[in-house]
């Protein structure tokens, strides 16, 4: 990939602040004829945490007023920090939502994957649109994070009618019910949208969950702090994601990083 360009910046506001710049002086060096911006376009992934950065939304002001179409902002929004809830009592893609719109971008928002929408069409009278509409995002850790009876009872259970749509369901296929930014269908079409869109710079912000697919540990508020996975979240991950690895070979990789005090993750890296 000789014409990618890619620039770590951790989560501390500098990407956010640098994308913007990049692609404004991207667009200066184009308009004055110096070096063509053709399709060229400046990705910005950052976290919600993050953009609570004074530099995350210092100039998103300025993306907005000289429509810089060629940037666009993946915000993945996993609802943790490294010391607990980004909005325990709020909804933060809501609040990011009106900030980046009302400075003049455009808004996608990722948030329900597609293992919802059997139950979007069960949904004639907009009850569960109105209990997905109430929630905050403490309580959306919680479903996650406690499992599928546990949605079930305060989630769906808000109300008998949306909790009548469950009936055929299990507590596992509850839990399964996807957010939309782990539904590759949703992010390439999120995608698809932003990369085709004109006249303005694009955010993107994708419901997301910390510890995606690997068990007891989704969603738990320790999960950023997690070095090393443990032989059932290693397990675990290789079911959800269908990984042609036997519990032989998993169990045999992990006797032999413990007996030499290696680190399980830079191993699975290299073995993968």
């Amino acid at each position: 990939m000789p014409d990618y360009w890619q620039f770590p910046t951790v989560s501390m506001g500098l990407g956010p602040i640098m994308g913007i710049y990049q692609a404004h002086i991207m667009r200066y060096m184009s308009a004055r004829g110096l070096v063509p911006r053709n399709d060229r376009k400046v990705w910005v992934f950052c976290g919600d945490g993050e953009m609570d950065e004074p530099e995350s939304k210092g100039a998103i002001g300025l993306a907005g007023r000289e429509k810089l179409e060629n940037l666009i902002f993946v915000i993945n929004c996993n609802l943790q920090r490294l010391d607990g809830p980004v909005r325990g009592n709020g909804k933060i893609i809501q609040e990011l939502e009106g900030s980046f719109r009302g400075s003049g971008w455009n808004v996608i928002k990722v948030v329900w994957g597609r293992k919802w929408d059997a139950l979007f069409a069960k949904d004639k009278e907009g009850k569960l649109q109105e209990i997905m509409d109430q929630v905050v995002d403490g309580e959306l850790q919680n479903y996650k994070a406690k499992g599928g009876a546990y949605t079930r009872e305060n989630f769906f259970g808000k109300n008998p009618d949306v909790l009548e749509m469950v009936d055929d369901l299990t507590d596992e296929d509850i839990y399964k019910l996807n957010r939309g930014g782990h539904d590759p269908y949703k992010v390439y079409a999120a995608y698809h949208k932003a990369v085709n869109s004109s006249g303005a710079p694009t955010v993107i912000l994708a419901l997301t969950t910390k510890g995606y697919g690997i068990g007891s540990r989704e969603a738990d508020n320790t999960t950023h702090q997690v070095k090393k996975l443990s032989l059932e979240n290693i397990k675990a991950f290789r079911d959800n994601f269908d990984i042609p690895v036997n519990d032989d070979e998993i169990e045999s990789m992990t006797e032999f990083a413990i007996n030499r005090g290696l680190d399980l993750n830079s191993l699975y890296e290299k073995n993968s």
